[in-house]
C-alpha cells in the first residue's frame, strides 16, 4: 500500500470476508450482525452484554473501522491474518501514517444503513418480537470491535462521537498497544475494553505475535492510563486452556489487575472457530466450569467479587462494583 494511498481492504480478503457473510463499509470498515443478534430476533434469546449491562441485542450494532488491518497475529483470533496465508497473498497491516482514511461520519452512516438493510430480511419470517424487529432498526449501540484493531484507525474518537450524535452508546475492544490514541480520544466510548491475554512479556509474545516489537510496553501504558478514564473499564482476559490458565499466571494476573485497576475483569473463555483452528485445538477452549475457577482465584487475590456470569458464553464478570452499570 502507497503511504499517499487511501487505506483498502485487499480484493482478495474483500472476497472472502463478503464470502463469510461481512458486510464492507465504504473502504476498510466492515460490519456483521453477531449470532447473538439473530437468537434475540428470533428466538428472545439475549447476549452476555444484554445481561450484564442492559445492551439490547436486537439493537446491537457490530462493526470494525479496520476490517483486515491488525498489529498483532493472536493465536486465538478467529479472523484471516497474514500468518495463515502463503507470501504471495499477504498484505500490509498497519498502514502507513500519512494514509488516507474513510470519514466517521460517512462510515457511521453507511454502517445504520447496512443494519437497516439486513433487518428488513426478518419482516417476513416468524420472529420472537415483531416490535423488536422494527427497534433493530434503529440501533442503540455500536459494539466497535468484530476483527482488526480499531484503534489504528486515526479517527476512532471521531467515529465514537458520530454515533454518539445519533443516539448510539458505543464500546470500544482494543489490544491497548495505541496509548497515544486513547489518550487524545476526541471522545470517549460509553465503555472501553482492553483484551489482556498474557500477564508478563514472555507469554505476551507467544499469544499474540505481535508485529510491534514495543507492544507490550504499550499495552502497559494503556492500562497505568485506565484510571485515567470517565467511562467505565474492562480487563478482557481471553483463557486458553495450555496456555494462561495456570496458577502461577493467575497470581501475575492479579498482581496487574491490581496495578490497573479497571471497573470490570471479563474472564472469557478461547473459542474454537474461525482461523484460530488452524493455530489451537479443541483442547485449548476451557469449560465455563474452568472460567469460573478462575475468576474465583482472580477474586480471592484481588478484592474484586464475581458479580455475573453467562455459562452459554463461558464469560464471568467480577468488579468491586456490587452490580454492573447498566446503560438501558
Amino acid at each position: 500500500m502507497l503511504s499517499t494511498g487511501l487505506v483498502r481492504i485487499p480484493d482478495h480478503v474483500r472476497k472472502l470476508m463478503e464470502k463469510q457473510g461481512y458486510k464492507i463499509i465504504l473502504n476498510h470498515s466492515a460490519m456483521k450482525p453477531c449470532y447473538w443478534f439473530r437468537k434475540a430476533l428470533m428466538e428472545g434469546r439475549t447476549c452476555y452484554k444484554h445481561k450484564f449491562y442492559g445492551i439490547p441485542s436486537w439493537r446491537c450494532l457490530q462493526m470494525t473501522p479496520t476490517a483486515s488491518f491488525c498489529n498483532l497475529q493472536c493465536l486465538y483470533c478467529w479472523r484471516l491474518n497474514v500468518s495463515d496465508v502463503p507470501a504471495e497473498f499477504r498484505w500490509k497491516e498497519v498502514p502507513e501514517e500519512d494514509a488516507k482514511w474513510d470519514d466517521p461520519e460517512e462510515i457511521a452512516e453507511e454502517s445504520i444503513r447496512l443494519q437497516r438493510m439486513i433487518v428488513q430480511g426478518y419482516k417476513g419470517v416468524k420472529v420472537f418480537r415483531k416490535e423488536w424487529v422494527y427497534e433493530a432498526e434503529e440501533p442503540k449501540h455500536a459494539a466497535i470491535s468484530l476483527t482488526g484493531e480499531p484503534t489504528l484507525y486515526p479517527h476512532i474518537g471521531g467515529l465514537v462521537e458520530a454515533y454518539a450524535k445519533r443516539g448510539m452508546t458505543t464500546f470500544i475492544v482494543t489490544n491497548g498497544t495505541l496509548p497515544e490514541r486513547l489518550e487524545n480520544l476526541e471522545r470517549e466510548p460509553t465503555q472501553l475494553y482492553v483484551t489482556v491475554p498474557a500477564p508478563n512479556e514472555r507469554l505476551y509474545m507467544e499469544i499474540t505475535r505481535p508485529l510491534w516489537p514495543d507492544a507490550w510496553s504499550r499495552l502497559q501504558k494503556t492500562l497505568g492510563m485506565l484510571q485515567s478514564f470517565s467511562s467505565p473499564t474492562v480487563m478482557r482476559i481471553p483463557l486458553i486452556k495450555g496456555f494462561n490458565m495456570d496458577d502461577k499466571v493467575i497470581e501475575e494476573f492479579s498482581r496487574l489487575i491490581k496495578a490497573s485497576q479497571p471497573t470490570y475483569v471479563e474472564p472469557k473463555a478461547y473459542m474454537w472457530v474461525g482461523y484460530s483452528r488452524r493455530r489451537l485445538g479443541r483442547e485449548n477452549m476451557p469449560t465455563h466450569e474452568e472460567v469460573r475457577a478462575f475468576a474465583s482465584k482472580i477474586a480471592e487475590l484481588t478484592g474484586y467479587n464475581i458479580i455475573d456470569e453467562s455459562p452459554e458464553s463461558r464469560i464471568v464478570l467480577l468488579s468491586r462494583l456490587e452490580r454492573a452499570i447498566r446503560f438501558y
